[in-house]
C-alpha cells in the first residue's frame, strides 16, 4: 500500500508541475478548438495498433500453444487497463495471470513473453526515430532536451539507448544459448535449500519457454518486425490528434508534421516507460509537451503542446479501460480479483 500510494503521489506532483508551468486559459481554449473528426481517426488507429499487439503477442505464444488473435485480444486489452490504473506496470502481471486463467500458459511463461514484447518495443522505437532523423534534425532536439533538463546530451542517449539494447541483448542470448543458460542457474541453485532449488529451477525453465521466439535470426527478424506496425498505428493517433487541434499548421509542411508525431511517439513513450505512477501519470505529459515545443520545423506553443499532450494521452487511456472492464464483466471478473493474484506470478 505504501510504494502504491508513493506511485501516485509521485504521478500527481508530476501532473500538478505540468499544470503549472502551462498556462492553462490558452491550454483550455485549444482543447475547445477540438475536431473530432480526426480524434476519432486517431481511436481507429490506436484500436488498430492494439489489434497489431496482440498478432505480435500470438507469435510470441505459439510455441506455448494455439490460439486465436481474437481470443487474445481481451487478455491485452484487460493488461492494459490494469496499467492504466495500477502503478509499476502491475498490468503485465495481471496480463499473465488472465492468459493463464484463460488459456492454461504459465504464468511465468506469460510474463516472459511480454518482456520479449516491451525490449522489442523499445528496439522499434529507436529504429523510428533513426528514420526520422532523415527529415528531422535530431541533433537540434536532443540540444533542446539537454538544455531544458540540464542533463548531458550523451547522458539522454545513453538512457535512451543502453538499457534497452543491453536487455534485448541478453534476452537473446539465454534464447540462443538455452542449455547454458539453464546449467548457468543450475549450478547458482546449488547452495539453496531443496524447494527453493527446484522452484528457481522450474520457474527459469518456464521463463526460457516464453524466450524461445528469440532462438532463431528469422524468429528474431519478425518479432522486430511485428513491432513495427504497432507504433506507426500509435504514431497515427499522435498525428491525428495534432490534425484535430490544427497543430499541424506549426510545421513547415505534413511531411515534418508526420515525423514529429514519430519522433515526439517514440520519446514519450521511451521516457515514460518508468514503471512508477498508474499509466504513466504526469511523466508522459510533460515529456509529450515538451518534445513536441522542442520539434525543429515547427513553432508550437506550449499551451498546444500541453493540449496535445493531455488530449493524447486521455485517448490512450480511457477507451481501453473502458473496453477492459467490459470485457471483465463479460466473464464475470474484476481487476481487483486478478490484481491480488499478481502478489505471485510464479503461481500457475
Amino acid at each position: 500500500m505504501v510504494r502504491f500510494l508513493t506511485a501516485v503521489i509521485f504521478g500527481i506532483a508530476l501532473l500538478v508541475l505540468f499544470f503549472w508551468t502551462t498556462d492553462l486559459t490558452q491550454m483550455i481554449s485549444s482543447l475547445k478548438r477540438t475536431n473530432h473528426f480526426y480524434l476519432i481517426l486517431g481511436l481507429a488507429a490506436y484500436f488498430a495498433s492494439l489489434w497489431f499487439r496482440t498478432i505480435r503477442w500470438r507469435f510470441l505464444l505459439l510455441t506455448n500453444i494455439k490460439i486465436k488473435t481474437s481470443r487474445l485480444l481481451p487478455v491485452v486489452v484487460v493488461g492494459y487497463m490494469a496499467n492504466n490504473i495500477l502503478p509499476f506496470r502491475i498490468g503485465e502481471l495481471v496480463r499473465s495471470y488472465y492468459l493463464n486463467r484463460r488459456e492454461g500458459i504459465s504464468t511465468t511463461t506469460g510474463i516472459s513473453t511480454i518482456l520479449v514484447e516491451r525490449v522489442s518495443d523499445s528496439i522499434a522505437l529507436l529504429f523510428l526515430i533513426g528514420v526520422t532523423a532523415v527529415f528531422v534534425p535530431l541533433d537540434e532536439t536532443l540540444s533542446g532536451f539537454s538544455t531544458v533538463s540540464n542533463i548531458a546530451e550523451s547522458v539522454i542517449v545513453i538512457f535512451f539507448v543502453l538499457p534497452f539494447l543491453g536487455m534485448f541483448t541478453a534476452l537473446v542470448a539465454a534464447s540462443l544459448f538455452r542449455n547454458r543458460t539453464e546449467r548457468i542457474i543450475y549450478k547458482v541453485s546449488v547452495p539453496l535449500s531443496i524447494r527453493i532449488r527446484n522452484m528457481l529451477r522450474d520457474s527459469s525453465s518456464k521463463v526460457l519457454d516464453g524466450l524461445q521466439s528469440l532462438n532463431s535470426i528469422s524468429a528474431i527478424t519478425k518479432v522486430l518486425a511485428l513491432s513495427l506496425p504497432v507504433w506507426i498505428a500509435e504514431s497515427f493517433l499522435f498525428f491525428f490528434v495534432a490534425l484535430s487541434l490544427d497543430i499541424h499548421s506549426e510545421f513547415e509542411g505534413m511531411m515534418a508534421m508526420v515525423s514529429a508525431s514519430i519522433l515526439v511517439t517514440g520519446i514519450t513513450n521511451i521516457g515514460s516507460s518508468v514503471p512508477a505512477a498508474p499509466g504513466g501519470l504526469g511523466l508522459f505529459e510533460l515529456i509529450a509537451r515538451e518534445s513536441l515545443v522542442l520539434m525543429p520545423h515547427g513553432t508550437v506553443s506550449r499551451p498546444d503542446a500541453a493540449a496535445f499532450a493531455a488530449l493524447t494521452h486521455a485517448c490512450l487511456l480511457l477507451p481501453v479501460i473502458a473496453l477492459g472492464q467490459m470485457f471483465l464483466w463479460a466473464n464475470g471478473l474484476s481487476l481487483l480479483s486478478l490484481s491480488r493474484r499478481k502478489a505471485n506470478p510464479l503461481v500457475d
